[in-house]
């Protein structure tokens, strides 16, 4: 019997073996597998083999640091765990290189034939890690790897061997040239959310907050609401006492003693940022937990004021709390659609991109004019711009569109697959 195990891995190293071995020009990048290590015996091969649920199974040696996933594909869900090298025990080995993993987070793919990945987002080359600035640049692909150093990779390129940087910050300093015509009156928080790149311009001034805050309550809300804790289908009675002007539908279309459900009132409060309909609702469920949840989430709850639109606010917190709003969103809970069909339908729109925008406006003359948007591109990113203007003028709609758009372009030239 172990004779024919040791058989059945020379057999398949063998095979796998001139397929794991590249050449670069000059010099050569060898990737071996070994049947195990110099101190394992016929003993511990054979014990191996038996505790693995498939007797085809075999120990092959992968001599680079490597990742697993959860499908065989490169752009397959990695787990959090990067491997050393070590033997590893694998099974179902395919012809295409991917074999699943015993591990002891269950079993994953694992690719055998070479040092792989997939590189997500655009990035520099460079000659050596000594070189400050890329010699070129390169598009989301999978990569060879010949050598890894920290953060710093070895790849096969077109131009031959070329090191990639994994922390590679693209240049946004047009970007700085772009919002300084506006100086101190804007405020810029931009992430693109598949790879948490984040850039920030005057991030921590704080504003008045105008109606941008009523998404976050909404968040509260519908999270509020996927616990048990409050039933968005009961009715809450228009009182003289939540009377408000300026934005809103409530005021023109229903007289005080109207009862309106608390779905509804969510979303008049956000596609219409109706000033009543948050007043109902922050008059039913208060200020204190809402307070509490924004702390969890890593915004400052002293900026809260009692009318919710009219707290304090910095595009930091803001763009903070969009990604939990996204997080949401994509949740698959109960909520989540109608919550972002309801920013979808945003009204008042002042951010602007050739993909859809999940959004919430905010505006009070002559201090705010505010926008918060989840931009629906084929890489997702939020935008955040806070300003300190009259509003409503041709000229503000074209500075934010001017500011969206040259987002939108940096996000499609770096991020998008």
């Amino acid at each position: 019997m172990r004779k024919f195990l040791m058989l059945v891995l020379f057999s398949i190293v063998i095979f796998l073996l001139p397929q794991a071995v590249y050449a670069y020009e000059d010099e050569d990048y060898e990737a071996i597998y070994e049947e195990a290590d110099e101190e394992s015996n016929d003993e511990d091969l054979e014990e191996a083999f038996h505790n693995t649920r498939d007797e085809q199974s075999i120990i092959v040696h992968i001599p680079w640091v490597f990742d697993v996933y959860a499908a065989p594909d490169f752009r397959a869900e990695r787990t959090h765990v990067r491997f050393n090298p070590q033997n590893v025990v694998l099974w179902q080995v395919r012809e295409d290189g991917w074999a699943l993993m015993e591990t002891w987070d269950g079993d994953h793919w694992v690719y055998i034939l070479a040092n792989r990945r997939f590189i997500e987002r655009r990035v520099g080359l460079f000659s050596s890690p000594d070189e400050p600035i890329p010699t070129t640049h390169i598009n989301p692909q999978i990569v060879t790897i010949y050598e890894q150093y920290d953060s710093w990779l070895l790849i096969s390129t077109w131009n031959g061997p070329q090191w990639l940087y994994l922390n590679y910050v693209p240049s946004t300093a047009h970007l700085d040239t772009l919002l300084r015509r506006w100086g101190n009156n804007i405020s810029v928080y931009f992430e693109n959310i598949e790879t948490g790149f984040i850039y920030m311009y005057n991030a921590n001034d704080v504003y008045f907050s105008a109606s941008v805050p009523k998404a976050f309550y909404a968040l509260y809300l519908y999270e509020r609401a996927e616990r048990g804790e409050i039933d968005l289908d009961s009715y809450i009675t228009f009182t003289a006492a939540d009377y408000f002007g300026g934005s809103g539908q409530i005021r023109h279309r229903h007289p005080t003693g109207t009862q309106i459900s608390q779905r509804e009132l969510l979303m008049l409060n956000l596609s219409y940022s109706d000033n009543i309909a948050t007043l109902m609702l922050r008059r039913t469920h208060g200020l204190e937990g809402y307070r509490q949840f924004l702390a969890s989430l890593g915004a400052n709850p002293n900026h809260v004021r009692n009318n919710v639109f009219n707290s304090q606010l910095t595009a930091h917190d803001a763009g903070t709390l969009a990604r939990a709003i996204f997080d949401y969103i994509e949740s698959d809970g109960r909520y989540s659609e109608e919550f972002r069909r309801h920013l979808l339908n945003n009204q008042y729109p002042f951010i602007v991109s050739d993909y859809p925008v999940a959004s919430k406006t905010g505006w009070t003359r002559p201090t705010a004019w505010h926008d918060m948007a989840i931009v629906y591109a084929p890489s997702p990113y939020i935008l955040v711009i806070l300003s300190r203007r009259d509003g409503w003028s041709a000229q503000d709609y074209r500075d934010f569109a001017e500011i969206s758009m040259a987002f939108q372009a940096f996000n499609d030239t770096w991020f998008v697959h």
